[in-house]
């Protein structure tokens, strides 16, 4: 076969061996398996990658973070394992992959990944706002956009059947490589703006003071000392709504934060900027944060300093954040030979907030899989309380919504068990006109339910903007 494509044309001979091998294993498993290859490409912005008009019915996921270089976009799904049971049943099913998938090991490039994440609470039946939308999924991407290191590349994935002929799987694959390729490069559509306008709360302002205060006469020190109340904030958008404009909106706004949307066609798109990662595992390698405390910035240099020297003083904020860290640390400290956090929090300046953030790295005392460290760790004091059983029972008891994703796991994991997750924060639900913008807070005993709606308030503006196209 004569290849065009300059990056194909010395791997053919590989190509064919591999799809040898995936015939072989596919008749021993008697199942399919997986093919994938990648190549290097010049690009500096995957973003454009996911503009092509033939994907808009296509599934689309995109990760982003600006200030490290690092972004995965993801096209189409050769694998979709869906959540239908345990979360353990789930994390297995994704994990075994492994067995079944035929790839090039070494020569720096990346390894073939899943993309996805789970509600913040899987157990329980969503609502309306989410019923379409699944209650956790992740998808092995046909075409997987890599920018790490200043290097970017694409890794194309297909099936393969024992019963299929090698000549026709590869030109198949050879088809898709050469189509995914010759998207490179594109340019990004100008960002479009879009009327939205304001539907409801749920809870609205008065019921969301009067939850707060129930939560408030729970707290008992030693005991429930901390619950993370959210509500939902719901508007019109217009037709005219691109998740791609939103992206560009929130990753230029917020470099520090990851952006990321997950567009599955019929189902919705959720999407948004967090700044709190849940865990980074590479081989033994953990690191993770406790993020909590928050305050707005300053209209100046010094207000901000102010307020920021505010923030570090306020017992509150520093009791909220201290019980985040002394959890996260007693869910690690069983399963790790070395673990490391600064003395105190450092502050993590956004756009429109600031934060408390301790950062805290590890060695684990044997190998583990990556969503298995999501399991423990999640959900955290920063998204449910403290203690996490208790807060739990009082959230299902008290919100008036299904959180869904929002606040639940969210990023990739390689075939290895490698891999990166977030909290999934500062984020929204779009289907069809609706848009669902979620925003919460931790509730402990000196909060005050005036200051916990304004606190809200600034952390659902950033997604409003996004959804606006910059327009607010």
């Amino acid at each position: 076969m004569n290849i065009k494509t300059l990056q194909l044309q010395n791997y053919q001979e590989i190509i064919e061996s591999r799809i040898k091998s995936a015939l072989i294993l596919s008749r021993e498993r008697n199942e399919e398996v997986v093919l994938s290859h990648a190549f290097k490409i010049d690009a500096t912005d995957l973003l454009p990658i996911l503009t092509h008009p033939a994907d808009r019915h296509s599934t689309r996921i995109y990760l982003e973070k600006p200030s490290i270089g690092f972004a995965m976009a993801g096209m189409g799904s050769t694998l979709t394992i869906d959540l239908n049971g345990s979360i353990k049943d789930f994390n297995k099913k994704i994990a075994d992959v492994k067995n079944r998938i035929i790839y090039e090991k070494g020569n720096n490039c990346p390894e073939p990944s899943f993309l996805g994440g789970h509600a913040f609470n899987p157990s329980v039946e969503a609502d309306e706002t989410w019923v379409k939308f699944p209650r956790g999924r992740f998808i092995l991407p046909e075409c997987l956009a890599t920018k790490n290191n200043n290097e970017s590349w694409l890794t194309i994935s297909i099936l393969v059947n024992q019963n299929q002929n090698p000549k026709k799987i590869l030109k198949r694959f050879i088809n898709l490589c050469i189509h995914y390729e010759n998207r490179m490069p594109v340019t990004l559509p100008p960002i479009t703006s879009s009327p939205v306008d304001k539907f409801k709360d749920i809870p609205d302002h008065k019921n969301y003071a009067n939850t707060i205060n129930l939560i408030l006469e729970r707290l008992k020190p030693g005991n429930i000392e901390k619950v993370v109340l959210s509500r939902s904030h719901h508007v019109k958008v217009g037709r005219n709504f691109s998740a791609i404009s939103g992206m560009q909106v929130l990753r230029n706004a917020y470099p520090k934060c990851m952006s990321f949307f997950f567009s599955f066609p019929n189902e919705g798109v959720f999407f948004g900027s967090t700044p709190e990662r849940l865990v980074c595992l590479n081989e033994k390698n953990i690191e993770t944060e406790a993020l909590a405390g928050t305050i707005s910035r300053g209209k100046n240099l010094e207000e901000d300093r102010l307020l920021a020297d505010r923030l570090q003083r306020s017992h509150k904020e520093c009791e909220e954040h201290r019980f985040v860290l002394d959890e996260i640390l007693r869910k690690l400290k069983p399963i790790t030979s070395q673990l490391d956090f600064t003395e105190y929090p450092e502050i993590l300046k956004l756009k429109n907030v600031q934060h408390l953030k301790t950062q805290i790295h590890g060695l684990l005392n044997s190998n583990q899989h990556i969503l298995e460290l999501v399991n423990q760790l999640h959900p955290t004091p920063a998204v449910a309380g403290t203690p996490t059983h208790d807060a739990m029972e009082i959230i299902q008891e008290l919100e008036q919504h299904d959180r869904g994703w929002y606040s639940g796991p969210i990023g990739w994991t390689d075939i290895y068990g490698n891999g990166e997750f977030f909290v999934g924060l500062r984020s929204a639900l779009v289907s069809k006109n609706e848009a669902h913008i979620f925003a919460g807070g931790g509730i402990v005993s000196e909060s005050i339910a005036e200051r916990e709606w304004e606190e809200t308030e600034l952390k659902i503006q950033p997604i409003i903007t996004a959804l606006s196209g910059g327009q607010i």
